[in-house]
């Protein structure tokens, strides 16, 4: 339930920051976070000089279900690494968002995130949050779900009394695909069109999902291509398999 909040309220804050650029008013570059403990907002005073993106297709083995062996590599692409670098923060705030983009490359979210773990009587540490970097409108701007791989931050001014108020700023992201991305999604999202969400259930296999939906036993491997599956004998009840659209399944049959 968090979760659906968050993203609705990503969702209305991405619309409305897109819909300011649009009309002309000036929007800074910004990086924000909707859900809770690592809520936050750091916007750049000055957008940045560069935005660097790029994407890898790596090669992976698929082994048979019948027999083990291995099948021809197929490819998959890597998640978009993102770097953007000499963004300017500038103001008595300055060291507040440098301390939250430090914050959102932990896992432990910060004195919040630790106190929700005290609270919760465990350790909630388990992966950077999700990010939303923005700048101008989705689609025709930048608008990708990220996270933090790492943070460079040199203070370049200070106030007498030891205050820094201004800094710049190099970050590196890796784009986690969704909706609302600005490039298209990885095929293991699920979102592409025609596409239909199958939940495994008791003695099912790939293969026979593949008879009851396509009628041929052999969809199985393009089946286990839009899902990233590497080893069909590891699916299990309750996992939930993305079946490929009609143009998907020729395509695999094709190669």
């Amino acid at each position: 339930m968090t979760a659906m909040i968050g993203a609705g309220a990503n969702l209305a804050a991405g619309a409305a920051i897109g819909a300011a650029a649009l009309a002309g008013a000036r929007v800074p570059a910004s990086l924000r976070c909707t859900t809770l403990p690592n809520i936050g907002f750091v916007y750049f005073d000055f957008n940045p000089k560069e935005i660097s993106m790029g994407r890898t297709a790596a090669r992976r083995s698929m082994p048979s279900p019948q027999t083990g062996g291995t099948q021809q590599a197929t490819p998959k692409s890597e998640p978009s690494k993102i770097t953007i670098n000499e963004i300017t923060l500038e103001g008595m705030d300055t060291k507040l968002r440098c301390d939250t983009l430090l914050t959102w490359a932990s896992p432990d979210a910060g004195f919040l995130g630790q106190l929700m773990s005290v609270v919760a009587g465990k350790n909630l540490k388990t992966q950077p949050p999700e990010l939303t970097f923005q700048w101008g409108p989705p689609m025709i701007g930048f608008m990708y779900t990220v996270v933090m791989q790492q943070v460079g931050i040199k203070y370049v001014r200070f106030t007498s009394a030891g205050i820094p108020v201004r800094a710049k700023v190099n970050l590196s992201l890796i784009e986690v695909p969704t909706l609302l991305g600005s490039l298209p999604q990885n095929p293991t999202s699920g979102g592409l069109v025609g596409r239909r969400a199958h939940t495994v259930g008791h003695g099912e296999s790939l293969q026979s999902i593949a008879t009851t939906n396509y009628g041929n036993p052999g969809a199985w491997r393009r089946i286990a291509e839009v899902n990233g599956i590497q080893d069909p004998t590891r699916v299990r009840p309750g996992d939930t398999v993305y079946l490929p659209n009609p143009q998907e399944l020729d395509e695999g049959i094709a190669r």
